[in-house]
């Protein structure tokens, strides 16, 4: 009874994660067309319009967040991959997706604007994570 109970939620999980895989995959695909599209059309609108350092700035804060957004999706696509393929949710994937969504943050956020406890807390978060990616790649180079 306990087997066919286990087999048939083990099933309907199977299925979740295909949907979810699938649904991501749509999300990431739009994403990537939504991104390039704003990017040449801002490349092209930005042509006539002037050069300033500031005017750049701006552009370029924009480019390298929705380039970090469609990297994030990839991330996550490849986590589900690999969860579909070993059973396994590989923690160092984890963790890098997870220092791509604070470098996104970081970049999304005004600095002028924002309290010193605030930054140094960031500052931990990415020390903290870095420090557990390297010491999970150390690991497993040990490992094999």
């Amino acid at each position: 009874m306990n087997l066919k109970v286990l087999s048939f939620v083990g099933k309907i999980e199977r299925v979740i994660i295909i949907t979810l895989l699938f649904s991501l995959l749509i999300v990431i695909v739009y994403t990537a067309i939504v991104f390039l599209f704003l990017l040449f059309n801002g490349i092209v609108s930005s042509i006539g319009s002037s050069f300033s350092e500031n005017n750049i700035l701006i552009h370029l804060h924009k480019i390298f967040g929705g380039f970090l957004s469609v990297l994030i999706g990839i991330e996550l696509l490849h986590t589900i991959k690999m969860y579909l393929k070993e059973d396994v949710v590989h923690v160092e994937i984890v963790l890098l997706v997870a220092l791509i969504g604070v470098s996104r943050h970081i970049i999304d956020l005004d600095v002028e604007h924002i309290k010193p406890i605030t930054i140094f807390g960031i500052s931990s978060l990415i020390i903290a994570l870095s420090l557990g990616y390297y010491l999970i790649k150390k690991g497993m180079k040990i490992k094999k």
